[in-house]
């Protein structure tokens, strides 16, 4: 019987060198077609959102984007990211505020405490990463601008306040007032809504309020004499 050699044995086998072509070029647009195929799933996706949510996004893009352009920074790949991380904040808390309305509406008595407590977690652990990716970014300054205008810029416009109603604040006073609105201000820049926020800042004012009269100021005193120096001037 005769033996098929190596080289006959591939000759029976083996595509025509156009049919081989055809074949390879077969296999190639498939590959290209299951691509682009999962290319456009993505991008439907992306695009398959509630008019609502479209909104949304654009008003917080542009939130985002004025809180970063009064940074005034130099670089516009940094002024990128960073807007990018602030829109991300948002609307992230966004989410986990809308989860934790919803669970409560399903929990009874204590379940409603468990979930307050979970979902306060959850934001501070929003918060930590947020603050720690905008130092990667920014510096002291930076950050500090950041979280102003997120919170409408109370700290300094609420001290420059404190500062003309009673001049003669010592420094170590000035630094209580400031030290309760910082922290006031950390609060505020988890919290929902406008309300939430200028909730923070109330509950803190009440706050400095109260230590002011424990220091022997009359604020309603303070108030009147500023009246009478405004309208001297």
């Amino acid at each position: 019987m005769p033996q098929t050699t190596a080289s006959s044995a591939h000759s029976k086998t083996a595509l025509p060198r156009g049919a081989s072509f055809a074949a390879g070029m077969s296999l190639a647009m498939a590959t290209l077609v299951l691509i682009g195929l999962g290319s456009v799933s993505h991008a439907a996706s992306e695009t398959d959102i509630s008019e609502e949510e479209a909104a949304y996004r654009r008003a917080i893009a542009d939130r985002a984007s004025r809180i970063v352009s009064a940074l005034r920074l130099d670089e516009a790949d940094v002024e990128q990211r960073v807007t990018t991380l602030v829109a991300d904040q948002y609307r992230a808390l966004r989410d986990e505020h809308d989860s934790r309305d919803s669970s409560l509406e399903e929990a009874d008595g204590e379940e409603k405490r468990v979930v307050r407590l979970e979902s306060d977690r959850r934001v501070m652990e929003l918060h930590r990463r947020f603050v720690a990716r905008l130092s990667t970014e920014l510096d002291a300054d930076g950050v500090v601008g950041v979280k102003n205008g997120m919170t409408y810029g109370v700290v300094p416009i609420t001290l420059a306040a404190y500062h003309r109603l009673l001049p003669d604040l010592s420094e170590e006073q000035r630094r209580t007032l400031r030290a309760h609105l910082t922290e006031a201000r950390e609060y505020a820049m988890d919290a929902g809504s406008s309300k939430e926020k200028h909730g923070w800042f109330g509950k803190y004012k009440g706050r400095i309020n109260n230590y002011l009269s424990a220091e022997g100021y009359d604020l309603k005193q303070a108030e009147r004499d500023l009246a009478a120096r405004s309208s001297q001037e």
